[in-house]
C-alpha cells in the first residue's frame, strides 16, 4: 500500500481520540517524499503451527499502521503496557487504551495537515503486508490482531439488577496481540519486518458487553 493513499481512512478516526500537539517535526518527511527520497517497508505476520510439520499459518487481517517515530507516542504505549502488567484492572482496559493512543496520534497528524504520514494496511491471505514510497526517516510500526473469545458472564436476576444497577454483561472478549517495531527507512532501500507469535510486544483484552435484561 502506498503511504500517500491512506489519507481518506483517517477521516474515520473517532472524535473520542483527543489529539494533542505533535512532538515531532513532520515537514522533513514531506520534503523527503517530494524529493523522491523514499524506501519500502515489507513484512509478514505468521503464527505458530499446530504441528511441527505444518506450515506457519498467516495471521490474515492483522491491522498494520506505520507512523513517524514520536517519543511521546512511544512513552504512552509503554506506560499503558507497564500499568497493565502491574494492575489487573488496567489489563482489562489496556487494549482499548492502546488503540485510542494510536488514534489520537493519527488525528494529531491529520489536524496538523500531514494525513499522508499515517499509513495503514492489513495482512493478506499469504501473510504479507507492505508500504511503498515511505519517506526516509524514523518510523514506528504498530500491528494488532484481535481474536474473539466467547466467554459470557451469567445473567443477573431482575431483582439483582434493580438492587445493583448492573445494566450490561460481558458476552466475551477480544484477545489483542500487539507488535511494535521502530524502523529507519532510507532512500531506495527496503526494510523487512517479521511478526510472529513469539515476538508479540504486548497482549491485552477488550471486553464485549451487551445490555443485560436479566431473567
Amino acid at each position: 500500500m502506498r503511504l500517500r493513499g491512506v489519507a481518506l481512512g483517517l477521516a474515520l478516526v473517532t472524535a473520542a481520540a483527543a489529539a494533542e500537539p505533535l512532538d515531532i517535526t513532520p515537514e522533513p518527511y514531506r520534503r523527503a517524499a517530494l524529493a523522491g527520497a523514499v524506501g519500502h517497508v515489507v513484512g509478514s505476520a505468521r503464527g505458530e503451527p499446530r504441528r511441527p510439520t505444518d506450515p506457519e499459518p498467516p495471521l490474515v487481517g492483522t491491522a498494520v499502521t506505520l507512523l513517524p517515530r514520536s517519543p511521546r507516542f512511544l512513552d504512552r504505549l509503554e506506560a499503558i503496557r507497564r500499568d497493565a502488567r502491574a494492575r489487573a484492572d488496567a489489563l482489562r482496559v489496556s487494549a482499548p487504551a492502546l488503540r485510542r493512543a494510536r488514534e489520537a496520534y493519527e488525528q494529531a497528524l491529520w489536524e496538523a495537515g500531514y494525513p499522508e504520514l499515517a499509513g495503514a494496511t492489513s495482512v493478506d491471505a499469504t501473510g504479507a503486508f507492505r508500504f511503498d514510497e515511505v519517506p526516509a526517516g524514523q518510523w514506528v510500526l504498530v500491528a494488532a490482531r484481535a481474536v474473539f473469545v466467547d466467554k459470557p458472564s451469567p445473567r443477573e436476576a431482575r431483582r439483582q439488577l434493580r438492587a445493583f444497577s448492573r445494566d450490561t454483561r460481558m458476552i466475551g472478549y477480544y484477545a489483542v496481540s500487539v507488535w511494535l517495531r521502530e524502523l529507519t527507512v532510507e532512500r531506495g532501500r527496503t526494510e523487512t519486518v517479521e511478526l510472529t507469535d513469539r515476538t508479540v510486544w504486548f497482549t491485552g483484552i477488550e471486553e464485549v458487553r451487551v445490555p443485560d435484561a436479566g431473567r
